[in-house]
């Protein structure tokens, strides 16, 4: 939906779909890094920290008046941290000394986790259920594909998952400003730790013609996951999306882990650059 009102007038009629032959591409590259992380009992602890960054490209594009084709790749570089690095090569030395082995350093001994190479792929399509008024409701549904070792740093157990969603979006007018809102309510299947329930919500007013200001939540948990298992995460973004010309835009903003179980405390930045076509 965000795709879909950003070079528009919010509350336009299928504001949640592309014109048929029009869509949108937007390439995005995210940094992130933490330091710490939720544990079982939501408290903030000490935890092996991580860098991460990641460079996707999605697009929708309008096949019928109400349904839109989305799709999505990216490229993941997950670095762990190397802060137990020479404690453990240290305790290799030691015990091939103790068995009267040669001394010999494997490589990679105490270097955190490494990735480079393709993230998660996605394909699915969008359709228009009903129109309440200004209100626009549709429904989502996505296959995510994960090959080779990519799926390891993703939330991903299995190499595919179904994604499938709800949402419902309306216009909105705040000090003048126009504006929209949208909630979204999901399932997830194949997580991590098991099958998620997701929720999003996202608030977007514009200041000035060319301006999209945004806040957006992201939630999830995973409801049929027990004991340690359990994890459940909430974050925050904030970014702001400038029309440069009709086709063209650029956003940057930032984002950050609010609270979670069994989740990491991450915090990163954004930029990306929006094509209408």
């Amino acid at each position: 939906m965000l795709a879909s009102i950003s070079f528009t007038t919010p509350g336009a009629a299928g504001a949640f779909l592309q014109p048929v032959g029009e869509g949108v591409a937007i390439l995005t590259t995210s940094f992130a890094d933490a330091h710490k992380a939720y544990d079982s009992l939501g408290r903030l602890v000490a935890a092996p920290s991580y860098h991460k960054l990641e460079t996707q490209l999605y697009a929708e594009y309008g096949l019928l008046d109400e349904l839109t084709l989305v799709a999505e790749t990216n490229y993941l570089r997950f670095r762990g941290s190397d802060a137990q690095k020479q404690a453990a090569q240290l305790a290799v030395l030691i015990e091939q000394a103790k068995s009267r082995t040669p001394l010999h350093l494997p490589p990679g001994v105490g270097e955190g986790a490494r990735y480079a190479g393709p993230g998660s792929q996605s394909l699915g399509a969008r359709v228009k259920l009903l129109q309440l008024g200004p209100a626009i409701v549709s429904a989502q549904a996505s296959l995510r594909a994960a090959v080779g070792e990519g799926r390891k740093f993703l939330d991903m157990s299995e190499h595919v998952q179904g994604d499938g969603r709800l949402q419902i979006g309306w216009p909105v007018e705040l000090l003048g400003m126009p504006g929209f809102s949208e909630i979204v309510v999901g399932y997830r299947s194949a997580g991590q730790n098991g099958a998620e329930v997701r929720a999003e919500a996202t608030a977007g007013l514009r200041p000035l013609d060319s301006v999209l200001l945004l806040a957006q939540g992201f939630a999830y948990f995973t409801p049929w996951a027990s004991g340690s298992a359990f994890t459940a995460s909430h974050r925050l973004q904030l970014s702001a999306v400038y029309d440069v010309t009709r086709e063209v835009a650029v956003q940057i903003g930032a984002r950050a882990a609010l609270r979670g179980v069994n989740d990491s405390s991450e915090r990163g930045l954004i930029g990306a650059l929006w094509y209408r076509f």
